[in-house]
């Protein structure tokens, strides 16, 4: 009994203190990196455990990008992400990303929330959706570093 005294003690503790973290109207706010990106998917490999996704575009501070996204499922319509990402900026500069996040799919839309690091020290957590239908994916970068 002293025991479930003490964790429920410590619950309620944590929950107020998260609670409590939010009051006032402070809270998280980001700060976009870029404006919003438009890639184009170009390669879908369907898995029964891992599907893959590649795609491609112009993406603001990081140039001409390609990315690939390792989608392993929790779910049918839900499971974590990995990936890899490279964004040729000039001739001489090449920038690349290496990513984890989870992802829903409502409809036939693919959501992705990631926390990415690039190889020049920078953070970021990207908003993602991918419209299955059109092939095309919107990706919103916000600074994290």
């Amino acid at each position: 009994m002293k025991y479930l005294v003490v964790i429920a003690s410590l619950i309620m503790f944590s929950v107020t203190s998260i609670a409590g973290h939010h009051e006032g109207g402070e809270g998280l706010k980001l700060e976009k990196r870029q404006a919003d990106s438009v890639m184009t998917v170009t390669n879908v490999d369907l898995g029964d455990k891992i599907t893959t996704i590649s795609a491609t575009g112009k993406m603001g501070v990081y140039g001409s990008v390609y990315v690939t996204y390792n989608l392993s499922y929790t779910s049918p319509t839900s499971g974590f992400v990995t990936g890899n990402g490279r964004g040729a900026i000039d001739a001489d500069s090449v920038v690349s990303g290496s990513f984890r996040g989870v992802w829903t799919r409502e409809g036939s839309i693919v959501k992705i929330r990631q926390i990415v690091q690039i190889s020049d020290g920078s953070q970021n957590f990207d908003v993602i959706d991918i419209d299955m239908l059109k092939d095309t994916f919107v990706i919103k970068a916000y600074s994290l570093r």
